[in-house]
């Protein structure tokens, strides 16, 4: 599409005005809310569904979310209820002994990193955990990463950008890196995509996975996975009669198989072919691709230029590599951080606290206004 602009009439007012908040959950599309209306009316209406219906709008939704990651193989793509759901999955299949590591950075997601600690334990493995870079700093957090990988790495799970702050990672750079000691990358991409630009195909991940209610504008308890070459052959941590080969077939579905669907077909959720939540994905994905995530980008950057002087007045300085959609604003010792919170609560503004960042994260609903509301606020405390 033409250069983004406002989308806030595709939402309902009241739940994007002053919503700075999206990297914890979007706000609800309209269009969204019509898809589960009416597939609620179809189910109060009908008894039963015709066994096509148990297949079609999965089909659909892994081709929108294949399309969003140029990924040319819809195939790959997983149907789960959670990000920590596809970190699982990936956890169970790579390979991992004693005198090996898995890297993970300070302060990473929990549902991308419980799952490593607990495999690390089994398999009397090092958790490696990188520290974030102190302010001022001369190396980048990926730096750290690389720094940190060693012959005996068997894993790097890490974000595209980091939950707490906005810290972006050189992912490319890091593949790169993993190649020469033959170790596996898998990436959530929960507080990515959908918003910032990804590309399968560039990144060559062995896993993303990804939650689907916040930039992908989806119901809370979808998500979606990426497997790459390596988990072809993999071992699924459920056994669920739609994953199997010939499973369109409900006559024979008693002559039990042993050959799955094809790629990543094998790693889905049951019960994936959610008659409310499947039609609502299908729609917010057909909106996000829509949209497109460099289009996103390009319209809260214009949201961020006019207040970075302001910013910078208050003592606040914006990273200079930045996702434009989540920025973690840390506070100078001149601002009063309750007073900071009481002035975006009295001018209606949400925004997240994390750690010692105000976790800042705008859309293409957001309004320039809102920012300088936003600039104004950090200028009064």
């Amino acid at each position: 599409m033409s250069e983004l602009t406002n989308q806030r009439f595709l939402f309902p007012e009241k739940a994007v005005v002053g919503y700075l908040n999206g990297a914890s959950r979007s706000p609800q599309l309209k269009s969204v809310a019509a898809a589960a209306k009416h597939a609620l009316w179809w189910r109060e209406e009908h008894s039963g569904m015709p066994i096509p219906a148990f297949f079609s709008t999965v089909k659909t939704i892994k081709e929108e979310f294949a399309k969003l990651i140029n990924c040319p193989e819809p195939e790959r793509v997983a149907m789960i209820p959670a990000a920590s759901y596809g970190v699982a999955t990936a956890a169970k299949n790579v390979p991992l002994s004693k005198g090996q590591n898995v890297i993970v950075v300070e302060d990473q997601f929990p549902s991308n990193y419980y799952s490593w600690a607990v495999k690390c334990q089994e398999a009397g493995a090092e958790l490696r955990v990188v520290a974030r870079p102190e302010a001022g700093a001369a190396d980048r957090w990926s730096d750290r990463v690389l720094a940190a990988v060693d012959q005996h790495t068997a894993a790097v799970a890490i974000a595209n950008i980091h939950w707490a702050d906005g810290a972006v990672f050189d992912l490319k750079a890091i593949r790169i890196r993993t190649d020469e000691v033959d170790a596996w990358l898998v990436i959530d991409g929960t507080q990515s995509l959908g918003a910032y630009p990804f590309d399968v195909q560039d990144i060559r991940p062995d896993v993303l996975c990804t939650g689907g209610y916040k930039w992908l504008m989806g119901p809370y308890g979808c998500g979606y996975a990426y497997y790459g070459e390596r988990m072809d052959n993999g071992s699924p941590i459920e056994e669920n009669w739609i994953n199997r080969a010939g499973s369109e077939d409900f006559r024979n579905l008693v002559n039990y198989r042993d050959d799955y669907r094809p790629l990543a077909g094998r790693y889905s959720v049951g019960e994936h072919s959610n008659f409310l939540m499947g039609p609502m994905q299908m729609t917010a994905l057909q909106q996000v691709n829509a949209w497109g995530p460099e289009n996103i980008q390009t319209y809260c950057a214009g949201l961020w230029s006019g207040i970075e002087p302001l910013l910078e007045k208050a003592g606040i300085q914006l990273p200079a590599e930045r996702a434009h959609h989540l920025i973690g604003l840390r506070l100078p010792e001149s601002i009063d951080a309750v007073r900071l919170a009481a002035e975006f609560e009295q001018r209606g503004l949400f925004v997240s606290y994390r750690g010692d960042a105000v976790r800042v994260s705008p859309n293409c609903y957001n309004t320039p206004e809102e920012l300088a509301e936003l600039a104004a606020a950090i200028l009064k405390a």
